[in-house]
């Protein structure tokens, strides 16, 4: 654009200097010198235009149609995707000529980029709808139908811009996502509730001393949902506390049925010790023993067992603090896609423009 300019009104300053003075337009041999500069210069920008390097451009494009394809946009906008491999297979056979594509490469990136985000926003629109999430944010996923039905009616547009629809598919594809945001922040918090409930449990228990691998596992996994929350990454901390909680009530029931087997041990021990005990005290009523170190029986002052010491089963409990600092989940806005939208970005970016051009003179 800067180029046009400044050649249009070279070409005016040259017409006017030779039409002005009313006499016949000197030869080129006798040019004055900085109109001679002048000329050399424009051609110099002239020459400069028709040996462009288009290779950064075409690098940048590749990467959004492999982006594209990975998304399984091929497939899932299959026309939309063929129209834009039509058009970048066109500008692909123009790279070698020398020839500034930069900017109709620019547009075919775009909707390479914009087929990526309407994949996505399929994607998300089917998990929102199998997982009954549409409740927690319904404004953001009628709005998120609403663009996308937009950007599918773009097909049948004329003179369609990469930009438009690259506009469409990111609005599309982040209102849904405003949607997730807010679903798993809360399906998280309640999953922690419970997978916190689930530790107090196992700690009752004393789970962190009779299957402390398993029990360092749980409190792991109740950590990293922590963190991931800490991140605002709330689906992946939901389902880390989902983990937990199923690990922690796992432990607190495999402890609970080994002491029960256990006390069941024990009575049957008691009882057993009862009836050896009555049935020693009807024998040494009918027929006692006599004398010392009799075999079989073990001295008053003999250890049988050695001593045991046990670490205080608090000390086995992971610490994690019972609530957690909460987050805001920031709606996505989106760009103004609309005609008189794009219209006024265009003058911004014109007055940008003459404004630092101005203030480089």
């Amino acid at each position: 654009m800067k180029k046009i300019i400044v050649t249009v009104l070279f070409a005016a300053v040259f017409s006017f200097t030779f039409t002005s003075c009313g006499s016949t337009p000197k030869t080129e041999d006798t040019l004055p010198s900085a109109i001679e500069d002048k000329v050399n210069e424009v051609e110099d920008k002239v020459e400069e235009a028709t040996n462009v390097d288009n290779s950064a451009a075409l690098e940048k494009t590749e990467a959004a149609r492999n982006a594209a394809i990975e998304a399984g946009a091929d497939k899932i906008a299959q026309e939309q995707f063929n129209a834009a491999d039509a058009l970048y297979d066109a500008l692909k056979a123009q790279a070698d000529s020398g020839l500034d594509i930069s900017v109709p490469l620019g547009d075919v990136e775009k909707r390479y980029q914009a087929l990526t985000a309407y994949s996505k926003a399929l994607e998300n629109k089917k998990k929102i709808e199998e997982n009954d999430l549409i409740p927690y944010d319904e404004n953001s996923y009628n709005e998120g139908c609403t663009a996308l039905s937009e950007f599918e009616n773009l097909n049948n547009s004329t003179n369609l811009l990469g930009t438009l629809m690259l506009d469409k598919a990111n609005m599309a594809n982040g209102k849904f996502i405003n949607v997730l945001n807010k679903a798993y922040k809360q399906l998280a918090k309640e999953a922690r509730v419970n997978a916190f409930k689930a530790k107090k449990d196992a700690d009752a228990v004393k789970a962190g001393v009779a299957a402390k691998a398993e029990y360092t596992k749980a409190a792991e996994e109740f950590k990293s949902g922590d963190q991931n929350y800490a991140m605002q990454n709330a689906e992946s901390a939901y389902t880390h506390y989902l983990k937990s909680t199923e690990q922690f009530e796992r432990i607190t029931e495999k402890v609970a049925e080994k002491r029960a087997a256990a006390q069941k041990a024990i009575d049957e021990a008691k009882a057993k010790v009862e009836a050896a005990a009555n049935y020693a005290t009807k024998a040494d009523q009918e027929k006692p023993l006599e004398g010392e170190n009799i075999d079989g029986i073990e001295a008053e002052d003999a250890v049988l067992l050695e001593a045991d010491s046990y670490a205080a089963p608090e000390t086995q409990e992971a610490e994690i603090p019972e609530e957690i600092e909460d987050f805001e989940v920031e709606d996505f806005k989106g760009n103004d896609s609309s005609l008189e939208g794009l219209v006024k970005d265009a003058v911004d970016s014109i007055n940008e423009t003459v404004t630092s051009t101005s203030e480089a003179k």
